[in-house]
C-alpha cells in the first residue's frame, strides 16, 4: 500500500514539473518576442525620408483628377527631423507649404453644388442618365479656376510615422490627419462631400440623401490612390498570429451576435439526437423482440424477415443517402417539415444497430436464467420481462450510451435538408464572415465537448454496473 502512494505521489511531481516546465517555456516566448518587439534595427536618414514622402504624396492623384494633381503640385515638404519612436517606429517632423483647400471649398460649396445640380437636372429633362464622371467633368473646370485664382497659401508642421513591419524598406503611416494637413485639408473637404445630405439651389433645398451619384462625380474631382489610412502592423509574428485570431474570433462570434447560431445549433442538435434516441430504442427494442422470440421458438416467421430485411437495409447504406431519400422522395411532396424527417431518418437509422445491440444482450444471457424461469411456473413472456431482460439491459446499457454518442455525431449531416443544427450554425457564420477556420473549428470543438462529457457519463454509469455487480 505504502509502495503504491509513493508511485502515485512521484506521477504527481512528474505531472506537475512537466506542466510547470510548460508554462515557464510560454511565458519565456512571450516575454522575449514583447521585448524584441519594442525597438527596431532599421535606419532612417532624412534624406530617406524625404524621399518618401515626395514619392508617396506625387502618387497620390488619380489620372483624371486635375484638381489633386494642381494641388500636389503646388505642395512643397521639407524634413525637419528624424527620431525613434517606441513602436517600433520613426517620428518624422515635416515642414508643408500648400494650398487652403478647405477654406476655398467652404467658401465656394454652395455655387460648387448648385453648379453640379443644374447641370445633372439640364442632363435628365433631355432623357438622358446621368454619371459621377459626367458631373466630375463639369465641376472641375470650376474648381481649378478658383484654385489657381483664389487659393490662399497654407503652411504648418505635422509629424509622419515610418514603422518598421519587418520587410526590406521602413513603411510610410500617413493618416487622415497628417494627409489633411500636408493637402490643405482634402481629406476633411472629401468627407465633407460624401456627408452631404442636403443643398440650396436658387433658394430652395433640395435633398441629395439618397444621390450617390451626385457627390461621387464632385468628389472624383479630389480624388486619391495608393493610400491607405490603416496603420501598419509592426506586431511580431506571434503577436500578429495572436492578433489575428482575436480579429477572427470577434468578426465570426461577436460581431452581431453570431454565436447565437451556435447555441439555436447546440439545443437543435441534442433535441434532435434525443427524439431520434428515443425513437431508435423503440424500434430497436420491438425488431430485437421479434428476432429473439423468432430465434428462441421459431414463431414470428414473416415479422423476423421483415425485421431482417430492416436492419440490411439500413446498415447496408449511408446514412445521408437515408436522409436525403426520406426527405426529398418520401415526406418532402406530403409537406412534411425538415425536423421531423431528419428525426424519422436518424430514428430508423438507430433502431436499426440498438437491436442488435439489445438482440445480443439477450442472446447474452445465460440459457440457465431462462430454464429456471420456467421451473419457477413462468411462461416465455413472463420469464423474458422479469429474468432475461433486466439482466440484458445491464449489459447493454453502456453499448446503448455509445451509441447515443455515435448519433450525436451523425446528426451533422442534417444540415443538408437545411434543419438548422451545430453544422449548419457554423456554415452560416462562414457564409456571412467568409472564414473557413475559426467557424468549422468552432463547430468541431464543440461537438468534442459534448462528446467527452458524454463519455464521462458513460464512464460513470459503466463503474457504478461494475459495483453493483460485485
Amino acid at each position: 500500500m505504502n509502495n503504491l502512494a509513493r508511485q502515485k505521489k512521484k506521477r504527481r511531481i512528474i505531472n506537475l514539473s512537466i506542466v510547470a516546465v510548460c508554462v515557464l517555456l510560454v511565458l519565456g516566448v512571450v516575454l522575449t518576442d514583447y521585448l524584441t518587439n519594442r525597438t527596431t534595427d532599421a535606419t532612417l536618414t532624412k534624406e530617406q525620408a524625404q524621399a518618401q514622402i515626395d514619392e508617396l504624396i506625387d502618387n497620390l492623384p488619380t489620372s483624371v483628377a486635375k484638381c489633386s494633381k494642381y494641388v500636389v503640385g503646388a505642395t512643397e515638404l521639407e524634413v525637419l527631423s528624424v527620431a525613434p519612436g517606441g513602436e517600433r517606429n520613426y517620428e518624422v517632423k515635416v515642414k508643408y507649404t500648400t494650398l487652403d483647400v478647405r477654406s476655398l471649398y467652404e467658401a465656394n460649396k454652395e455655387e460648387i453644388f448648385a453648379m453640379a445640380w443644374e447641370y445633372a437636372e439640364g442632363v435628365k429633362a433631355e432623357g438622358k442618365k446621368v454619371n459621377a464622371t459626367m458631373i466630375q467633368i463639369q465641376v472641375q473646370s470650376y474648381i481649378m479656376e478658383l484654385l489657381e485664382t483664389e487659393a490662399q497659401p497654407l503652411s504648418g508642421e505635422v509629424t509622419v510615422y515610418f514603422y518598421d513591419v519587418r520587410e526590406e524598406n521602413l513603411q510610410m503611416y500617413l493618416s487622415d490627419e497628417a494627409l489633411d494637413h500636408l493637402l490643405g485639408g482634402y481629406v476633411s473637404v472629401k468627407d465633407d462631400i460624401s456627408a452631404t445630405t442636403e443643398i440650396t439651389v436658387g433658394g430652395e433645398t433640395v435633398s441629395i440623401a439618397s444621390d450617390n451619384t451626385f457627390r461621387n462625380g464632385i468628389n472624383q474631382c479630389f480624388g486619391l490612390k495608393n493610400y491607405d489610412a490603416e496603420k501598419p502592423d509592426t506586431a511580431s509574428p506571434l503577436q500578429q498570429w495572436l492578433n489575428g485570431i482575436k480579429l477572427d474570433f470577434h468578426k465570426n462570434f461577436i460581431e452581431e451576435n453570431r454565436w447565437l447560431y451556435l447555441v439555436e445549433g447546440v439545443g437543435n442538435t441534442l433535441a434532435l439526437t434525443g427524439l431520434s434516441l428515443l425513437l431508435g430504442i423503440v424500434l430497436g427494442l420491438l425488431t430485437a423482440i421479434v428476432r429473439v422470440v423468432h430465434e428462441k421458438t421459431d414463431k414470428l416467421y414473416y415479422p423476423d424477415k421483415i425485421a431482417k430485411l430492416y436492419v440490411s437495409l439500413i446498415r447496408g447504406t449511408p446514412l445521408m443517402v437515408q436522409l436525403l431519400i426520406i426527405y426529398f422522395v418520401l415526406l418532402l411532396p406530403i409537406g412534411i417539415e425538415r425536423f421531423p424527417a431528419a428525426v424519422l431518418c436518424f430514428g430508423l437509422n438507430s433502431g436499426a444497430y440498438v437491436s442488435e445491440i439489445i438482440r445480443g444482450g439477450i442472446m447474452s444471457v445465460d440459457p440457465g436464467q431462462t430454464e429456471a424461469g420456467r421451473s419457477l411456473g413462468f411462461g416465455f413472456g413472463a420469464t423474458m420481462f422479469h429474468i432475461v431482460m433486466p439482466q440484458a439491459f445491464k449489459a447493454v446499457l453502456p453499448a446503448l450510451c455509445n451509441e447515443f454518442i455515435s448519433l450525436l455525431k451523425e446528426t451533422s449531416v442534417a444540415f443538408y435538408i437545411g434543419v438548422a443544427d451545430l453544422t449548419r450554425g457554423g456554415i452560416k457564420i462562414r457564409s456571412i464572415t467568409y472564414s473557413n477556420f475559426m467557424p468549422l473549428v468552432a463547430v468541431a470543438l464543440i461537438y468534442l465537448a459534448l462528446v467527452l462529457i458524454l463519455t464521462k457519463l458513460v464512464g460513470i454509469l459503466e463503474r457504478r454496473l461494475r459495483k453493483s455487480e460485485r
